[in-house]
């Protein structure tokens, strides 16, 4: 007998349609910044249609295969090499040309990122500390009927107790905010859910630059919340969450105009610049598809 229902394609939606209120630190943090992006991305679902990933995303994703790999498989370097050449190898950074006509050199090359992980295994392979979980999705309630969700890069045991960890590739290494930050608290408050004890947090950075040495650019960093911190997140979690079913029971998600985030335009501007209403729909349908995140669903390159 065969089965004739749909493939699941969204866990979470599964979820969603069910209704359990499930949210995350992108969809909130998404609602920060502009709730008529929220509403286009997380209740409807939309992403452009056939877009590349911007390379320093596939980058970060493509180091953090490599560094699952490393770990799941007793710090096999050449393994974990060849998983990141796999996966980022399509999405290498070409040279450009210069104002001068100089040609200038990729930052993110294959190259650069086997050079960074070769570094970062050197430096990390004596952490001898008990993996109790890789790439592990939780989800958590922080009300009756509503979670939030997340997927946690690892969570070790050592000396001083559980500990989650988090790897971040990026050019701005010095600038990291940890102290407030709603992710690393969303992963205490689900770590420490999930395991009943006491769980603090690590950063793993892999910084990226052509103008420092490999080693100037790791950083491993420990952290933890109190509880007055951990307090005030779970209520400014709560208040957002309330803001989503106020804009839901006026059917309006207002704008804010931040049009321009971290200097790339919205994926959604040419839906906020339309003259009229008229074209709106057949816009979202020839622009955009339905496309979720899914912390649930197998991380791939």
């Amino acid at each position: 007998m065969t089965n004739s229902s749909p493939p699941r394609t969204s866990v979470l939606q599964d979820l969603r349609d069910s209704g359990i209120e499930i949210y995350d630190n992108s969809s909130l943090s998404a609602l920060i910044t502009c709730p008529r992006m929220f509403y286009y991305r997380h209740e409807l679902g939309l992403a452009p249609r056939q877009e590349e990933p911007p390379t320093p995303l596939q980058f970060g994703l493509s180091v953090h295969l490599s560094l699952e790999t490393w770990q799941a498989h007793s710090k096999d370097d050449k393994r974990a090499i060849e998983r990141f050449v796999e996966s980022f190898s399509p999405y290498e950074e070409a040279p450009t040309i210069g104002k001068s006509g100089k040609e200038l050199g990729a930052t993110y090359t294959v190259l650069y990122g086997c050079s960074l992980l070769g570094e970062y295994f050197n430096k990390y392979r004596a952490d001898v500390r008990e993996i109790v979980q890789l790439e592990t999705p939780l989800a958590e309630e922080v009300e009756p009927g509503t979670y939030i969700a997340g997927r946690v890069d690892k969570i070790v045991r050592g000396s001083y107790g559980l500990v989650f960890v988090d790897y971040k590739t990026t050019k701005y290494m010095n600038d990291f905010l940890i102290n407030p930050n709603p992710q690393f608290m969303t992963y205490k408050y689900m770590c420490e859910k999930l395991t009943g004890e006491k769980v603090s947090g690590e950063l793993d950075v892999l910084g990226v630059s052509k103008t420092k040495s490999l080693s100037e650019l790791l950083r491993r960093e420990p952290f933890d919340y109190t509880q007055y911190q951990m307090a005030e997140w779970k209520k400014s979690v709560t208040a957002l969450i309330k803001l989503v079913a106020q804009y839901r029971r006026a059917e309006f998600w207002p704008q804010t105009w931040r049009c321009r985030p971290f200097f790339r335009d919205c994926a959604f501007m040419p839906l906020c610049t339309l003259p009229s209403r008229e074209p709106h729909d057949r816009l979202v349908e020839e622009m955009y598809e339905v496309k979720r995140w899914d912390p649930f669903q197998e991380q791939t390159d």
